[in-house]
């Protein structure tokens, strides 16, 4: 067995450890925003009084659960080793928080859910071919997956290669355990230094409702030439296979049959699926008709119990569409508390989401 295949095995035998450890800890109570806020200012200046400065309390430490962690940072590097490489959604839940989105969704996100939305991650490190990635995190909320990935590019020549030019992979292939390929789906690249990226897979695809195993192909590192007319250029030429098992989530189905008009045109709403990080509907045209230019997120409004309406700032959308028919997707850039929502408005019609 050679060093990087051990340490790997070492560093999920730790990880799995602490996770059990810290489970059995309870759980921290629900903040609001307003406590968010106080919170993040205290962390800025912890030791600052109205009295001026004072020592920190010093906390009793848990010997177990202090040597873990120890040990765990030993081995992890970089965003690992600020502890947040342990997966269950933690690293997740942490970028959410730290988003600049969490203002304008205030009361109406629950990122506490996201630690029991984590999908295993079944691929700890995979090296070959001038690549390392290492899998951080993953969630499925029951529509849409998340993968946190550290790439690193190994040689210094073709570190320079990438960081010089615009670069992505040839091919992305997400396949679910049946074979059948995960056709919605796309990804975001940070550089962070020393030719290390973090990357973040995004599947929302009808295919991964049922949850089980899927496995991400990627081939073919791509750089585009600026100054040769964007040409592209392979400068490492491999294969890369991670995989994560996806657990099965409830979500909430509706088949709302309403009726929906936009630009004189009559659509039938036949299906609304909602989960915490997205939102698909499908529509049928009630008469048969050329297409018809129109996108529902220009209708579209959530409200919620307490009678405010959700901002829509920061949500992507998709659609896919024929004469007749109309499929329409969401993601949400902070995950929703699900038990806040009262209603959905689409083009003036009100869908309750209660099953």
């Amino acid at each position: 067995m050679d060093g990087p295949v051990f340490d790997a095995m070492l560093k999920n035998a730790l990880e799995e450890a602490l996770r059990r450890d810290v489970e059995e800890a309870p759980p921290p109570p629900k903040l609001s925003y307003r406590q968010r806020r106080r919170m993040s200012r205290l962390l800025a200046a912890p030791w600052h009084t109205a009295d001026g400065w004072e020592e920190p309390l010093r906390r009793r430490r848990n010997p177990a659960r202090w040597l873990a962690a120890v040990v765990v940072a030993a081995l992890l590097t970089g965003v690992a080793a600020a502890g947040l490489a342990l997966g269950g959604g933690r690293l997740f839940r942490q970028k959410f928080e730290d988003s600049h989105w969490a203002g304008n969704y205030q009361n109406a996100v629950n990122t506490q859910q996201l630690l029991d939305l984590g999908a295993e991650m079944d691929t700890a490190l995979v090296e070959s071919d001038g690549l390392r990635f290492e899998m951080l995190d993953a969630v499925f909320d029951g529509q849409l997956a998340m993968i946190a990935v550290r790439m690193t590019v190994l040689d210094p020549e073709v570190r320079a290669k990438f960081e010089e030019h615009a670069g992505y992979f040839e091919q992305v292939e997400i396949l679910t355990e049946e074979g059948q390929e995960v056709r919605s789906h796309g990804y975001s690249a940070t550089e962070i230094g020393d030719g290390r990226y973090d990357v973040t897979f995004t599947l929302n695809d009808e295919s991964l409702g049922a949850g089980g195993r899927c496995s991400l192909r990627l081939r073919d590192l791509i750089c585009l030439d600026e100054e040769n007319d964007y040409q592209r250029k392979t400068v490492l030429s491999g294969e890369w296979t991670l995989t994560i098992t996806l657990r099965p989530t409830e979500v909430l189905r509706l088949e709302p049959n309403q009726v929906c008009q936009a630009n004189g045109v009559d659509w039938v709403l036949e299906q609304l699926t909602l989960s915490p990080l997205a939102l698909r509907m499908s529509f049928r045209r009630k008469e048969a008709g050329r297409y018809s230019d129109w996108g529902p997120y220009k209708g579209l409004a959530i409200h919620l119990k307490n009678g405010e309406v959700l901002d829509m700032k920061g949500c992507s959308t998709g659609i896919g569409a024929s004469d007749n028919a109309m499929d329409f997707r969401m993601e949400f850039p902070m995950p929703l508390d699900m038990e806040q929502l009262d209603y959905l408005r689409v083009c003036g019609v009100d869908i309750p989401l209660a099953e």
